[in-house]
């Protein structure tokens, strides 16, 4: 049995298919979902830290491995432990 339950489209079909792509056609966009609003930006501010080389050096490796900068993968890992950090420290 067939994965695909649909029969391939007609030349005509991916015509029709193409020009609304390239026109940015109303068909397209579902009427119900509301306009997406940009993401708010924080304001940022340098953070100057002393680690041990090692710790440098495995930040580079998963900068290599992933592709993701420097700065995504230590807030990565930094925000989640200082909420939790926080959290504690404000509970009586």
């Amino acid at each position: 049995m067939s994965k695909f339950s649909k029969p391939p489209m007609t030349d005509e079909e991916r015509e029709k298919k193409a020009e609304a792509f390239l026109n940015l056609s109303d068909d397209r966009i579902d009427k119900k979902t509301p306009p997406r609003n940009k993401p708010k930006k924080e304001k940022t501010k340098a953070v100057y830290l002393r680690a041990p080389e090692s710790l440098w050096e495995d930040i580079h490796d998963i900068m290599a491995l992933t592709g993701l900068s420097m700065n995504a993968i230590c807030l990565e890992l930094l925000r989640p432990e200082i909420k939790k950090k926080l959290k504690e420290l404000r509970e009586p």
